[in-house]
C-alpha cells in the first residue's frame, strides 16, 4: 500500500490561479465545469460547499447566494477569506467527520470533486452528513471524473505531463452507475447522474471562446458515453 497523497504539496491557492488563468485547458475545465454546477443552483439559495479549497467556486457565484465553504484544509481557508470572504460568502475550517452545523441549515451542498479523493466508507459517511445539514428537498450536486468514459486516458497522460499528477490522488474511481448507488445507500431520492465535458476542454488549445462553442455542439450521445466528468444532482428526503 502507497502512503497517503500529501495535499499539503499542491501550492495554497494553485487551482485558483488556474482557474483565473483564461488560457490553456486546464483553465477551460474549471470554467466550463463552474458554469454547469452554477446552473444547478436555484436561487435564493442558501448553500454549503464541502472542500472548498480556496474558496474559487463560491467566489464565481452571485452575491445574492449565501454561502459557507468549509476544508480541512487551514491554509486554503486563509486564503479563501482573503481572497472571496464576504457577508454572503464565508468560510471555515473544518475536521473530518460530524459538520459544525445543525440539521436542516441548507438548502444546496456542493462536493465538487472531492469524492474521488476518499475512500468508499468516507464518501458514505460525507454524504450521510451532508443529507443530514440539508433542508427537506434540499438539493446536492457532486461532481467527480468518469472512469466510464475517456477519462481514464485523460488523467493517464496529465500524470506525465501536467504539473499536477492524479496518480496517488483519485483513489476512488467512479462511473454512473457506482455514483447512483452511492448516493442512493446515503439516503438520497430523484437522483440524476450525467457524464458533461468531452472536447470541449482541449479546443482551448485554439481559441478561449471556441472552446464554449465546441461545449454547446457537443453531441449528447457522444459525451453520454465518453464523457469526461460525472455531475449528479439528488434531493434529501
Amino acid at each position: 500500500m502507497t502512503d497517503a497523497y500529501d495535499y499539503d504539496s499542491i501550492d495554497v491557492g494553485y487551482y485558483d490561479a488556474v482557474f483565473h488563468r483564461n488560457q490553456g485547458m486546464q483553465s477551460k475545465w474549471h470554467q466550463l465545469k463552474f458554469d454547469r454546477i452554477r446552473q444547478e443552483l436555484a436561487l435564493p439559495v442558501k448553500h454549503l460547499d464541502i472542500a472548498c479549497g480556496p474558496g474559487t467556486f463560491i467566489g464565481s457565484l452571485a452575491e445574492n447566494i449565501s454561502s459557507v465553504g468549509v476544508d480541512i484544509a487551514a491554509p486554503q481557508i486563509d486564503f479563501a477569506k482573503n481572497a472571496y470572504g464576504t457577508n454572503n460568502a464565508q468560510f471555515r475550517h473544518i475536521s473530518a467527520g460530524e459538520m459544525p452545523f445543525e440539521a436542516g441549515s441548507f438548502d444546496a451542498v456542493t462536493s465538487i470533486e472531492l469524492i474521488e479523493h476518499l475512500e468508499q466508507d468516507a464518501v458514505a459517511a460525507l454524504l450521510t452528513e451532508a443529507r443530514r445539514v440539508m433542508t427537506h428537498q434540499g438539493r446536492i450536486i457532486v461532481s467527480t471524473p468518469d472512469y466510464g468514459g475517456v477519462w481514464p486516458l485523460v488523467e493517464w497522460l496529465l500524470n506525465r505531463v501536467g504539473d499536477v499528477s492524479y496518480e496517488d490522488q483519485h483513489i476512488n474511481k467512479f462511473n454512473k452507475r457506482r455514483l447512483r448507488a452511492t448516493l442512493e445507500t446515503a439516503g438520497f431520492k430523484n437522483i440524476n447522474v450525467r457524464s458533461y465535458l468531452f472536447a470541449a476542454p482541449f479546443a482551448a488549445a485554439l481559441g478561449w471562446r471556441f472552446a464554449d462553442f465546441v461545449e454547446k455542439l457537443e453531441p449528447r450521445f457522444i459525451v453520454d458515453h465518453m464523457g469526461l466528468l460525472l455531475i449528479a444532482t439528488a434531493e434529501a428526503p
